[in-house]
């Protein structure tokens, strides 16, 4: 990876405009790690500008005091990005996920790079620096600070790297976490993290119409075989909570924290005909799979993709089919 990050310092040192982006519906381990990036290339004095596809979780504007992050409108933002030199894209899994910007980096032949976590077969970007072994995204980045030893990570850059760390190993919890992890929260937490200001933020700002919402949700859940479990959010019971798809950040853990849940997924109306599906698998079964038959990826336990030109329960049917082939396969071996 020394390769990967020598290439990545020696095109930072020969850019001037950076753009910084991640995926669509950002979590904070893109957002984070990009926040990160930002001030860190502020600090050596290059011209930089976070641009994201679509807007984030409000319980994520703790990330963005300073009002860096930005959502990206051809209006305001092409003329700069033509101006661009090089690209340092987060947590994609899939260029498709960067959207219109995936376009305009193609567009004026920028430089690119990906820095991630998921397995990829892309080759959209000019380097792909990909580590599957890696907890987050958040943790590569801070990988590469360390390698350009940079002396003081300032507290900006550590509530971001901080945010993607809990995000992506659950707190902890996950078998992904690894003595790297624990390093690296070391270093942040000498940086003035405050653990519980960053987790409370993220975690712990739930609305009563949210709450309302998830109340639905468990009343509405359909179980197949004891162990696949699935919930179904539409517009119109969005609207009925005066709610968007951004307050159902969460459930799907949620439901596969019910004992004997093996599998969990929440298929959610994001508009008309167009459907997001999270997945959320306690480890007996990869998902990632079934999500890349839906059109979208991740990582082998959590996963999502975006559907259309399928009704609801068209959707719901073909990841039962794909889960219960699943089941069989195990069984046979």
């Amino acid at each position: 990876m020394k390769k990967d990050w020598q290439i990545l310092s020696d095109k930072i040192k020969n850019s001037n405009n950076v753009l910084l982006s991640t995926h669509m519906n950002p979590d904070c381990d893109g957002l984070g790690s990009e926040v990160a990036f930002y001030y860190y290339l502020l600090s050596i004095g290059k011209q930089v500008k976070i641009i994201n596809i679509t807007s984030m979780n409000k319980n994520y504007e703790f990330l963005n005091n300073n009002s860096i992050i930005e959502t990206y409108s051809d209006s305001v933002h092409n003329k700069w990005i033509e101006s661009v030199d090089l690209a340092i894209i987060f947590d994609i899994g899939h260029y498709k996920r960067l959207g219109e910007i995936a376009n305009q980096i193609n567009k004026n032949n920028i430089y690119s790079v990906s820095i991630d976590h998921h397995l990829s077969h892309d080759v959209f970007f000019d380097v792909s620096i990909v580590d599957i072994e890696a907890a987050a995204t958040g943790l590569l980045v801070w990988k590469y600070f360390k390698y350009m030893k940079v002396d003081k990570i300032s507290l900006n850059i550590a509530n971001g790297l901080y945010a993607a760390l809990i995000s992506d190993t659950g707190s902890f919890r996950y078998n992904s976490t690894t003595p790297d992890c624990h390093e690296m929260a070391e270093d942040l937490l000498k940086a003035g993290v405050l653990p519980y200001d960053v987790y409370s933020s993220i975690y712990e700002q739930r609305e009563i119409k949210q709450v309302k919402l998830f109340s639905y949700l468990i009343d509405n859940i359909n179980i197949y075989n004891d162990m696949f479990i699935c919930s179904k959010i539409n517009l119109q019971t969005l609207n009925k909570f005066n709610c968007t798809i951004q307050d159902i950040d969460g459930f799907s853990d949620y439901l596969r924290g019910i004992k004997g849940v093996e599998v969990a997924f929440v298929i959610s109306e994001i508009t008309d005909s167009v459907f997001k599906i999270s997945f959320r698998s306690r480890g007996k079964y990869i998902i990632n799979d079934v999500a890349e038959d839906c059109g979208g990826g991740g990582h082998k336990l959590a996963a999502g993709a975006t559907i259309k030109d399928k009704n609801m329960e068209e959707i719901e049917q073909f990841i039962i089919k794909k889960l219960n082939k699943k089941t069989k396969e195990i069984h046979v071996n």
